[in-house]
């Protein structure tokens, strides 16, 4: 079951029973991109509580890769319902293989505006180029971005030199960076769905801050990584299909570990989300 639109990817089926089955499409090799498990989960819970509320907390365990070919089946359970506050439990599961497990807080949506975190941002700014002695790096990367993009649905520009270049280039880099996302496809104007789509994109790219001092990038073949648990706090509802700041960074490393977290933010720079992951990162020569 295989969908080329991330507004499809983000809209599983109901099955009955608060079970929910959605569909992937091939992006990681051999598995399933962990932001899509986070935006399903979103979904698939939010569909089970009143309307008027929305996710504010979420805390998520990959417990298996998953296979992108088959359906996953998002089992909710309904952990507690109040006037203004519900919280959900949710099973994604491939037969009899567990994939995620995810519990979720909703509550209902408060009319406010917070001032904004930080000054606003200019898209226009995020346009990295290089000098003419690195257009060989700058064809790989651009290679690299529109494949990964293709995969996502996502387009993402960078401010600076990537991670990824810099350290292709030096052969290491610092332990974070910063980029703007949007979805390429056109999303519904819905609240739930956008915060879906903030899940989805919350994933992106936070484990690798974590690679960046090792000298390596994800892909090398001596590197193991994959995301272990995944934390992500909303503060507010995305702007609908919108470009977003993710400034992710590494905060503590060992040597098959790794914690990192990410916030988000809209162009206006108000804070939409706050994530933190810990995920197993293996190198090679490390060992």
């Amino acid at each position: 079951m295989i969908v080329d639109d991330l507004a499809d990817i983000l809209d599983p089926e109901p099955l009955g029973s608060n079970v929910f089955r959605a569909r992937s499409r091939p992006t990681l090799p051999g598995g399933i991109f962990g932001g899509q498990m986070l935006g399903q989960a979103v979904i698939s819970a939010g569909r089970t509580v009143p309307a008027q509320q929305l996710p504010h907390s979420m805390h998520a365990y990959f417990e298996r890769a998953g296979d992108w070919a088959l359906p996953i089946d998002y089992a909710v359970q309904i952990e507690r319902d109040g006037r203004s506050s519900s919280r959900r439990r949710v099973v994604a599961t491939q037969g009899d293989n567990r994939l995620l497990t995810a519990e979720l807080s909703f509550h209902a949506a408060i009319d406010d505006a917070p001032e904004p975190s930080r000054p606003p941002i200019d898209v226009e700014q995020a346009s990295w180029t290089t000098t003419e002695t690195d257009t060989e790096m700058v064809e790989t990367i651009d290679t690299w971005l529109g494949k990964l993009g293709q995969m996502l649905r996502l387009e993402v520009r960078f401010f600076e030199e990537p991670m990824r270049a810099r350290t292709l280039r030096t052969g290491s880099a610092p332990a974070g960076h910063r980029f703007l996302v949007r979805p390429l496809d056109r999303l519904p104007d819905d609240p739930l769905a956008n915060c879906a789509a903030l899940a989805y994109v919350s994933d992106m790219f936070l484990l690798a801050s974590s690679l960046g001092p090792r000298g390596v990038v994800m892909g090398d073949p001596r590197v193991r990584a994959a995301s272990l648990d995944h934390a992500l706090w909303f503060h507010a509802v995305p702007p609908v299909g919108g470009w977003l700041l993710h400034e992710a960074e590494s905060v503590w490393s060992s040597s098959d570990r790794a914690l990192c977290r990410g916030q988000l933010y809209d162009p206006a720079g108000q804070l939409i989300a706050h994530s933190t992951q810990e995920g197993l990162v293996r190198v090679a020569h490390d060992r």
